[in-house]
């Protein structure tokens, strides 16, 4: 039997906007005061909503960290500018879905902040419950790494 992925479900607005929440929330909460840069979120659809990387979340908790993870699964770099480019645009609308559903705000500096502490139940369970959870550990292991900058560089992107 083949499996057939509802492709639609998962890179709609809806759906990546409360990824993104997750990612700010997680963010937020490991460094009080701050949100994540509006460019680190252009990285969290290809990093944790993608299935092809989920393995190598396996394993991982809070504890693992950015560089290790990177460490450990050096082929989450490979070709990661052309997803980053393939996924633009679902970026920008699950952004904008979010500003204008209240889930998320983008602040002055150029950050994007997490509106909601939880989401809805339904929201949280099976296939998007795993994503969800890629989606936290990233944002608690990007705001350890200090900067938005010392994450790009993490990724072998020079600014």
């Amino acid at each position: 039997m083949i499996a057939a992925r509802d492709v639609f479900a998962e890179t709609n607005p809806a759906f990546c906007g409360a990824v993104f929440a997750q990612f700010c929330s997680a963010y937020q909460g490991a460094r009080p005061g701050l949100s994540p840069a509006a460019a680190l979120v252009y990285l969290v659809v290809p990093l944790a909503v993608s299935e092809d990387l989920a393995p190598t979340f396996d394993g991982c908790n809070r504890e693992t960290g950015f560089t290790l993870w990177m460490g450990r699964n050096p082929k989450v770099s490979v070709d990661l500018a052309k997803k980053v480019n393939s996924t633009l645009e679902i970026t920008t609308a699950a952004i904008r879905f979010g500003c204008i559903a209240g889930i998320f705000k983008l602040t002055p500096d150029g950050g994007v902040e997490s509106t909601r502490k939880a989401l809805p139940a339904a929201v949280t369970n099976g296939v998007a419950g795993a994503a969800l959870k890629r989606a936290r550990l990233l944002g608690i292991w990007m705001a350890d790494m200090g900067s938005p900058r010392a994450v790009l560089e993490a990724l072998g992107v020079s600014v």
